[in-house]
């Protein structure tokens, strides 16, 4: 789920609407503004630039003309001037109600959310029937972790403009957030009643409630048009011939964050004698553990985040990248913008975004068999890497607390059976969430250990639970803790219930790792099948279902059958390392092949083409 994209932003951002059509020979600030404006719509934007500066040079209290060209920077992805050109709108005019809008808006997509909203109520005060304010800060409000007050500014939007998809959208992920699914329910039927609503709000949304491959692609193709329209395509390089093929990983998620607790053994693990790996990262230095080895792990490792989306693309190509891989696609601060202008021959996307970006500067999917099948090609726009066990990368070398809590620690009863999912609160949909309390229901002193992401989730599942004739007490919550310590406490727990039609995915590795088994109902879509492709990984498809029927029926023969619980646990620890999953050599030579064969094709001067990994030798494994 994407709560950062700079797509929503770029779609209600609109330019300030311009005044009477302009004298030939402008006059006034309002000429030469208007002027402007419509050069720089028309791409002048070198002369719009020239007539901007002329209407403030006769106003200087103008505030519009410095608006819209902040606009024009943040939409070029150069985000400190356009930060800058806003502030400078807002001493012109503080009455400017979309100067403090563009402000606040330039500031979340910065990451400071927080100090975006003082702009946000400075714009409503001055427009208080401003749908963008109301909608905008609602979005900022999320990144905050003040979901009730987000979805309080999203439905007065939705007051004002009640068939908005983005608006809409937005509102779904917040209730899914807290589940509140009858908010929920709403959205979704007021989205599917607009035509054509689905293309016009983020792909990355669409996992909370689609399991339609097809509706992913679509969303997903406009929203990487849009941004290919914003962003040229650089004229291709020349054909380079490097003694090493050049990687750059691009990233928001070099820090304490679930992409580099996957991804961190990989960097090291890189045959130097082929590869040179460059690191790219948007998101600064949190001091971490993993972050440090990421950055030791890399031949050269450059923050860049505070460059431009040009920068960074020109960086790229002054770099003589072969094969870009891209780690963020569509979710939380991304920057597709840097991939839309072309910087590498190759490009690639890895990871961070479950499935298709729709976009015709991407060139390769990597994936597996299981995770896309073949059948379900179509469905994306980018030409397959079939990996021959999983997609997904891990790390052997996670360290996990020493220090393991007890049943009563984590909140437990001193027995029985303990079913957990430490999913995103907001993956749980009501007919998983059905399955999950029949089980309970069925098996005796059982309970239900889920991730506490929010107060008004705990208290929706809790009054849920209640509904269901489940006592509110059998769900127990665990906090947030380090990764070290998160990684221990799988211990205590004996089945991971999966959810539907988004399945765990960073968190599935969590408890494989620790030994959990996992139940999961595969979907059709790539983020509903990620699960089943991780357990076919460890040897244990028998676990994957096609039906929520079978999902529930298999949980509760496993609850009932603890000789087969322990043998399956015992698979798990005692071969861990063993299991291709967590056999990090192996997938990092697969992975190579893989560039090797992307490198080859593009030398040869063929066109992408879907192929699939050889598997090696076992004896190299």
């Amino acid at each position: 789920m994407n709560p950062n994209t700079n797509d929503l932003a770029a779609g209600l951002m609109r330019l300030p609407a311009p005044g009477a059509h302009p004298a030939a020979i402008p006059a006034g600030p309002e000429e030469h503004y208007t002027l402007g404006r419509a050069l720089v719509l028309a791409g002048d934007l070198r002369s719009g630039w020239i007539h901007l500066q002329r209407a403030i040079a006769l106003r200087p209290g103008f505030a519009l003309p410095r608006v819209l060209w902040g606009q024009v920077l943040l939409q070029r992805g150069q985000s400190a001037e356009a930060l800058e050109s806003f502030r400078r709108a807002v001493a012109a005019d503080a009455q400017c109600a979309q100067a403090h809008l563009s402000l606040a808006t330039a500031l979340t997509l910065s990451g400071a959310a927080r100090r975006a909203l003082p702009s946000y109520d400075a714009a409503i005060a001055i427009a208080p029937r401003e749908f963008r304010a109301h909608l905008l800060r609602g979005w900022a409000l999320r990144q905050c972790d003040r979901l009730q007050d987000a979805v309080a500014s999203l439905e007065t939007a939705l007051e004002l403009q009640p068939d908005v998809p983005q608006a809409l959208s937005e509102a779904l992920f917040c209730y899914a957030w807290t589940c509140n699914w009858q908010g929920v329910e709403r959205m979704e039927r007021a989205l599917r009643q607009i035509p054509g609503a689905l293309a016009g709000i983020e792909s990355s949304t669409l996992i909370a409630f689609s399991d339609d491959p097809a509706e992913h692609a679509l969303a997903a193709r406009s929203q990487a048009a849009r941004i290919a329209n914003s962003r040229p395509a650089m004229p291709p390089p020349p054909r380079y011939s490097h003694p090493r093929i050049r990687v750059a990983y691009v990233s928001h998620d070099f820090y304490a964050h679930a992409t580099s607790f996957l991804m961190a053994e990989l960097f090291e693990l890189h045959d130097r004698a082929q590869f040179s790996i460059l690191g790219v990262s948007f998101a600064g230095d949190d001091g971490s553990a993993v972050r440090r080895r990421i950055v030791q792990g890399c031949d050269r490792f450059v923050e860049m985040g505070p460059r431009s989306d040009h920068d960074v693309a020109g960086w790229l190509r002054e770099q003589e990248v072969d094969i870009a891989v891209d780690l963020k696609g569509f979710t939380g601060f991304a920057r597709p913008g840097v991939f839309a202008q072309r910087p590498a021959p190759i490009q690639v996307s890895y990871l961070g975004h479950p499935g298709t970006l729709g976009a015709g500067f991407i060139d390769y999917l990597i994936a597996d068999e299981f995770l896309i099948p073949p059948a379900e090609q179509a469905f994306y726009d980018e030409k397959i890497a079939y990996l021959p066990d999983s997609y997904q990368v891990n790390d052997r070398k996670r360290v996990v607390s020493p220090a393991l809590p007890s049943r009563a620690d984590a909140g437990l009863p001193p027995a029985g059976i303990v079913f957990c999912c430490f999913n995103n609160n907001w993956k749980i949909t009501p007919p998983v969430f059905d399955v999950w309390m029949r089980l309970l229901r069925a098996v005796e002193g059982s309970v239900l250990w889920l991730l506490g992401d929010n107060r008004p989730a705990v208290e929706n599942l809790r009054r849920e639970a209640a509904l269901r004739g489940v006592a509110a007490e059998r769900l127990i919550f665990a906090e947030r803790v380090p990764n070290d310590v998160h990684l221990a406490r799988h211990r205590l727990a004996d089945i991971f219930l999966d959810t539907l039609p988004c399945n765990a995915h960073t968190t599935a590795s969590d408890a494989l790792f620790g030994g959990v088994p996992i139940v999961t109902c595969a979907g059709r879509s790539f983020p509903a099948r990620v699960a089943g492709s991780l357990l076919h990984a460890v040897g244990l498809q028998e676990l994957v279902t096609g039906s929520l029927e079978e999902y529930a029926a298999l949980a509760l023969a496993l609850a009932r059958d603890r000789k087969r619980l322990s043998a399956l646990r015992a698979h798990l620890s005692d071969a861990r390392e063993r299991l291709p999953l967590f056999d990090t050599p192996r997938f990092c030579r697969h992975l190579e092949q893989a560039y090797r064969q992307m490198w080859q094709t593009y030398r040869e001067g063929r066109p992408a083409a879907t192929f699939h990994v050889g598997r090696i030798d076992e004896h190299l494994a």
